[in-house]
């Protein structure tokens, strides 16, 4: 059976698609000291385990869009599935952070399948002035995955092992390759237009250089450059330097993604209300105030749990109340083109946050008396950038392409 285009079980499968790729980077957070002893790695390399991932994921971006406007989002999602899959399962096997490295960039690389087309499949059956509502919806509902999938990761680290997460992930990848399989049917009506590798080239061009589209996809990728870097930073710092269990991990770090939840939910209550430019505009505030606090906590000789996440959980946050924002609007100004648009989205959230990621090991090998400044200090440039992007959606930037 077909699933219908905006039947709940059509938005379910959006959540689901959505998620997988975060679920697959929080799940294996709190495994990551495991990892390091059991395959002998210096906690920088196991942290390049989770930024190759994310650069694999940025490189994938590069392509399932395009691809999926010139073919089709069917096809191109089931092969991005059954190789998500296959690594995913591949990456348990892995006998040295040597192989998980190479691993997990193939496991991004398939993981961009879902986020992006995910996000195509969206503007497929949504109109532009839906788009907002509706992803935020979504951003809410995919959010719950990567919610529980610490605390899942830090029970089946603790009880059976690391590897265990990555058979946990690949189940999942499995159930929703068979149902793309069996139950979608094609959703993009402009793939008659026989759009070719220039077209896709002029249209990526066209969306580079619109200031309105980079108001979109910049603050965007700079927010998930902050939470990628506190995702790589604050596993050791609660773990290494506090002395937490992978367990007590997974539970802490429910609150930092709850600050996400509650920043979707209330962007929810403003759409509609407040214009989604204005909303990317005031939530990227709360980035600073965030790093504020901790910094300030830090530099007074504060060295508790609350001092990281609460901080974690402000950022967050404000990162919930971007995103889908963010992506609506990126991706419903150029509905002929949404999947080449949905690539560059995804393209600046995980490129910018490897680069996060990458910041926050650099610094950390440097160390501090002051646990928690070497994080803070890399992220505050992004969290200045996220400000000054989002003043290119202020007034006479240039309209947007309003199709339906």
């Amino acid at each position: 059976m077909t699933l219908a285009p905006r039947s709940a079980a059509y938005i379910a499968l959006l959540v689901a698609l959505g998620s997988f790729g975060p679920l697959t980077m929080s799940i294996y957070t709190p495994v990551m000291p495991s990892v390091g002893h059991d395959l002998a790695a210096t906690p920088d390399n196991v942290k390049l385990t989770l930024t190759t991932y994310m650069l694999g994921f940025a490189i994938g971006q590069l392509f399932y869009g395009p691809l999926s406007d010139r073919y089709g989002r069917r096809p191109v999602l089931i092969g991005g599935l059954l190789f998500f899959t296959a690594t995913t399962f591949g990456c348990s096997f892995a006998g040295s952070v040597g192989d998980l490295i190479a691993l997990r960039v193939l496991q991004g690389l398939g993981a961009a399948s879902g986020s992006v087309l995910g996000r195509a499949l969206t503007r497929d059956a949504y109109t532009f002035k839906e788009m907002p509502l509706v992803m935020s919806w979504i951003s809410l509902g995919q959010n719950i995955a990567p919610s529980l999938a610490p605390t899942i990761g830090g029970f089946l680290g603790a009880w059976v092992g690391w590897r265990a997460t990555f058979w946990f992930v690949g189940g999942f990848g499995t159930i929703l390759f068979l149902v793309a399989l069996l139950g979608l049917g094609e959703t993009n009506k402009f793939r008659g237009e026989r759009i070719n590798l220039v077209g896709l080239l002029r249209g990526s061009a066209e969306m580079l250089r619109d200031r309105r589209f980079l108001g979109h996809i910049l603050p965007l990728g700079f927010a998930f450059a902050m939470n990628f870097g506190m995702l790589a930073g604050v596993p050791f710092i609660l773990q290494e330097s506090l002395g937490f269990s992978p367990q007590e991990f997974g539970l802490i770090v429910l609150l930092s993604v709850g600050g996400f939840t509650a920043g979707t939910f209330v962007n929810n209550r403003l759409v509609g209300r407040v214009a989604p430019a204005a909303i990317i505009g005031f939530s990227g505030w709360f980035h600073v105030a965030a790093l504020l606090i901790m910094a300030a906590l830090s530099l007074a000789g504060v060295v508790t749990w609350w001092a990281i996440i609460g901080p974690h959980m402000l950022l967050s946050f404000g990162t919930g109340m971007i995103v889908a924002n963010a992506n609506a609007g990126a991706v419903g100004m150029y509905p002929r083109l949404a999947g080449t648009a949905s690539s560059l989205a995804g393209l600046a959230q995980m490129g910018m946050g490897a680069m996060g990621t990458v910041t926050v090991a650099m610094l950390s090998v440097v160390g501090s008396h002051y646990i928690a400044m070497p994080m803070v200090l890399g992220l505050a440039p992004f969290a200045v950038a996220t400000l000054l992007s989002a003043r290119l959606l202020r007034p006479g930037a240039g309209a947007p392409k309003l199709e339906s």
